[in-house]
This record gives structure tokens, C-alpha cells and sequence, in this order.
């Protein structure tokens, strides 16, 4: 460790001693407790500033002013970035980027698709190997990941000796595809169109989705849709060549990755931290209702704020896991934070009472809602998102969607709709996106592009997904969505 990594290190302990001791430090000359406390932030906010340096040590301010009641996260949050959907998405994109750049994508799949079970047979094999991009793509972006697994999945193909042009090889790639697209839909972590779903929701009832609630909807439901994809493409497209793939093959990969070092330890026990932080609170609200209600007020950005500032402060080989420039640069996803921020905004503006779109909206729809009973209504959602999403923006889908949705819902009988969880499927809906390379620009051109799937082949069987999507979300999602949401 050099100098100044000491000289560093020493700048944070005393910092953290003056923000920690002043909050624990009574009112002092006529100056409330929380008084002490922001003087105390103040105080050791200028220490890092000019002791170690203006970039990730303010996250640590913005962590210590949220802690502060008269604050809260919410507050802080709102203050700083405009709401907690941008800050929550700021924080996550950086948390998520150390993972990306670890062994743990490929030591992941490789233990999925090596198991006893998985080495049965070519169909327990595509089994595993979807569920192990699906499992990675509950808290890593879509695009991320699947630049990430592409050049292994290359090397899964090679080690089978499978060809380009062969059915099975089209079912593998066509498969992660679905799989890491539909993984965007079944959680909110570092995903933006269930975020900004949630968002709107909240800006438009003042309710809140938890995480915990997302996700008792969203992965059963994509879960369901993984095993009818699979089942479609064993009994309608059949692959006549499968019987080509060899699982014990896959046995070779075993020890091409090294054994997970500290740094990757730290890393996948600060995001367990983090979704242990979404997710318990939840699991405890029956048990210590005071808990819950204190951990459930720090909003969804508060855990990947600590998981930054953690990955930031903690060191491995004299050097901080999280450099701050190269994950601002390539970690985040700005273009999409830009996004969400002037979407949120429009979404507010769109459903705003003292504008009149949403009256003016509702009153031209009547006929419809009318006409058509819930369920029709939800089916008329669902398509609506699902279609618009395999031919453009993932987030403009969410954004015209779900305006739409809350100006019509909410304008029904109070308690004939649940209105957060359709808004819900929204977000989930706009996961559904590989008909077309504007469906899921990365993900789905990147696959075309690669030789080993086609377009028309995307379109037709990303077709019939879509349209499984839209029943599944209607008829399953919504019903187990009321139970949660």
C-alpha cells in the first residue's frame, strides 16, 4: 500500500469518526441532535473531499444525510438526483460492474451445466443452460450479461462441435436470448423498465412496489414462460440434430476458471448484502413490524448506495475493488439514466390532474373500458406492451404504456382493477423484445450477427413467445400479482 492509499485511509477514518460521533452526540448550545449530525456530515465531507477526493466519497455524504430522519432517503434522494428511480439505477448500474468483470459468469454456467442432472441428456442440458443466463440476469443488465457470455457461449459451442446452421445451435442462442431479455422483466435490480414501472406507479397513487413484492410476481411468472419456450421448441420447432449434443462434453470447461479470489468474494457478498436489504424486510413484517418499517423506509436505492460505498472502501492488493472513474465511464449506463430521469418526468406530466390529458384520456377510452371487462382491459395492456416493445424502446414502451394504463385504471371503480400490479406487468411486459433487432438492440442484433440464429427465426419463434407472454401475464401473472401487490 503506497503512501497515499495511507494517507487515504487514515483522511476515512477520521471522516467516518466525525460523522458517526457527532450522530451520536446530543444537542449541544441550542443546537438539536440533528443539527449535530448534519454539522457532523458537513465536517467530514470536507475532510474526504480534500484528503481523498470529490468523486465516491460523496456517496458517503449522501449515505449519512439519508440515515438522518428528518431527511430520510427518500428526501435525500430527491434532492440530489430529482427521485430515488435515478439514483436507485445510478447506484445498481455501479454495484453490478465489478461482478461483469470477475470469472463469475462463466464459474456460474459451468456449474449449472456440469451437475449430474444437466449431463442426462441434450434436453436437460438447454435446461440448465437457460437457467443459468436466467439466474444471472435477475440483477445484471441484459446487455451486459449477454456481451459478457457471448464469447463463452462460443466456446460451449466449440467444446459440443456444434455448427452454424444446425437447429440445435439455433435453439441454444435463440434460447439465452429469451432468457436474458425475459430475466430484465422478473426483477427490478439494475433493470430499467420494471424501475421506471415502479416509479410511475408510485408518482401516480403514492403507493410503493417493494422489490420483494416484484419479484413474488415476476419470477414465478417468467419461470412459467422459461418451461413453455422450452416446450415449444422440443415439440413444435424440434431440432432434429439435438441428439448431436453431447453434455459430457461440457466436463471439459471444469477447470478452465480459476477458483473465486478475495476480490470476487467481497464482490458476491456485497450484492447478497444488497438483496438481503430489498428482500428481508419484506420476509419480516409480521415478526418485527418496527424493523420492517424502519428498513422499508430507506427506499430501493439506500442498499446499492452501501454496496457501492463498501466496494469503494474495501481494498485488495493495496487496491479499492471499485475505481471510480472506470465504473462512472463503463459501468453505467447513462444514455438509460437520462432516459429514465426525462421519462419519470413526462410520465408525471402525462398523468398530471391539472393538465387534462388523463381526463381528456379517459374520456375517450370510456367506450372501451366500458365495453370490456377487466381481464379484457388487462389483455389489451399486455398486447399493447408487448408488441410495441418488439418494435421499439423498451423504455418508451413502459413510459406510453403505463401512462396510458394509470389514466384509465385509476379512473375505474375503486378495488375492480389492482391497479399496481397491472402497471407491474408493464415493466415485465417490455422484457419481451426479440422479435426484432429495435426490440432489444444489443441482445438481439449481437445474436443475429453472431452466424448461429437468423432473423426470420427470431421473429417467427420470438412471435410465438410474445403471444405466450401476453396469456401467461393476463391470466397467470395478474391473478398471483393481486396476492402480492
Amino acid at each position: 500500500m503506497g503512501k497515499r492509499d495511507t494517507k487515504a485511509n487514515v483522511f476515512l477514518i477520521l471522516a467516518l469518526a466525525v460523522i458517526i460521533g457527532s450522530r451520536l452526540m446530543p444537542g449541544i448550545g441550542g443546537l438539536s441532535a440533528d443539527a449535530m449530525a448534519v454539522l457532523g456530515v458537513f465536517f467530514g465531507s470536507l475532510i474526504m473531499w480534500i484528503g481523498i477526493s470529490i468523486d465516491w466519497p460523496s456517496m458517503i455524504t449522501l449515505l449519512a444525510l439519508g440515515i438522518i430522519p428528518v431527511f430520510g432517503f427518500s428526501g435525500t434522494f430527491a434532492g440530489a438526483f430529482g427521485n430515488t428511480t435515478v439514483a436507485f439505477l445510478i447506484f445498481t448500474f455501479m454495484l453490478v460492474y465489478p461482478l461483469s468483470k470477475t470469472n463469475f459468469v462463466r464459474r456460474c454456467t459451468i456449474s449449472f451445466i456440469t451437475n449430474k442432472i444437466a449431463r442426462k441428456g441434450p434436453w436437460y442440458f438447454i435446461c440448465f443452460l437457460l437457467a443459468a443466463v436466467t439466474f444471472m440476469g435477475l440483477f445484471i443488465s441484459p446487455s451486459v450479461l449477454f456481451v459478457a457470455f457471448m464469447p463463452f457461449l462460443e466456446d460451449i459451442f466449440q467444446v459440443l462441435e456444434l455448427k452454424k446452421g444446425g437447429k440445435a445451435a439455433n435453439v441454444i442462442m435463440m434460447g439465452t436470448a429469451f432468457c436474458i431479455s425475459l430475466s430484465s422483466g422478473m426483477t427490478a435490480i439494475g433493470h430499467v423498465w420494471p424501475t421506471m414501472a415502479i416509479g410511475y406507479y408510485t408518482a401516480a397513487t403514492g403507493n410503493d412496489v417493494n422489490q420483494f413484492q416484484y419479484m413474488a410476481m415476476g419470477i414465478p411468472t417468467g419461470i412459467i414462460l422459461i418451461i413453455l419456450l422450452i416446450l415449444v421448441f422440443k415439440f413444435l420447432y424440434r431440432p432434429d440434430d439435438v441428439g448431436e449434443i453431447r453434455p459430457e462434453k461440457a466436463m471439459n470447461l471444469r477447470g478452465t476458471v480459476p477458483a473465486a479470489d478475495r476480490k470476487e468474494k467481497i464482490i458476491l457478498g456485497v450484492m447478497f448484502l444488497t438483496v438481503l436489504l430489498w428482500v428481508a424486510p419484506s420476509l419480516i413484517k409480521g415478526i418485527l413490524p418496527e424493523v420492517y418499517t424502519m428498513v422499508n423506509s430507506w427506499s430501493t436505492a439506500m442498499p446499492p448506495l452501501l454496496g457501492c460505498v463498501l466496494l469503494f472502501i474495501f481494498q485488495v492488493d493495496g487496491e479499492r475493488i471499485m475505481n471510480f472513474r472506470e465504473v462512472a465511464s463503463k459501468g453505467v449506463l447513462w444514455g438509460s439514466v437520462l432516459m429514465t430521469a426525462a421519462a419519470t418526468q413526462l410520465g408525471a406530466c402525462l398523468t398530471n390532474e391539472n393538465i387534462g390529458i388523463s381526463t381528456w384520456l379517459t374520456g375517450t377510452l370510456e367506450p372501451l373500458t366500458k365495453s370490456l371487462p377487466v381481464i379484457g382491459l388487462i389483455l389489451f395492456f399486455m398486447t399493447w406492451a408487448v408488441v410495441e416493445t418488439n418494435f421499439s424502446s423498451n423504455i418508451v414502451t413502459t413510459t406510453v404504456v403505463s401512462a396510458v394504463a394509470l389514466s384509465v385504471l385509476t379512473a375505474l371503480p375503486e378495488g375492480s382493477v389492482n391497479v399496481g400490479a397491472v402497471v407491474c406487468m408493464v415493466g415485465f411486459a417490455a422484457g419481451i423484445c426479440n422479435m426484432t433487432p429495435a426490440g432489444q438492440s444489443t441482445v438481439n442484433t449481437v445474436a443475429i450477427g453472431s452466424g448461429w440464429t437468423d432473423t426470420k427465426s427470431m421473429f417467427v419463434w420470438g412471435g410465438v413467445f410474445a403471444v405466450m407472454a401476453i396469456l401467461v401475464l393476463s391470466f397467470i401473472a395478474y391473478p398471483l400479482g393481486t396476492l402480492v401487490i
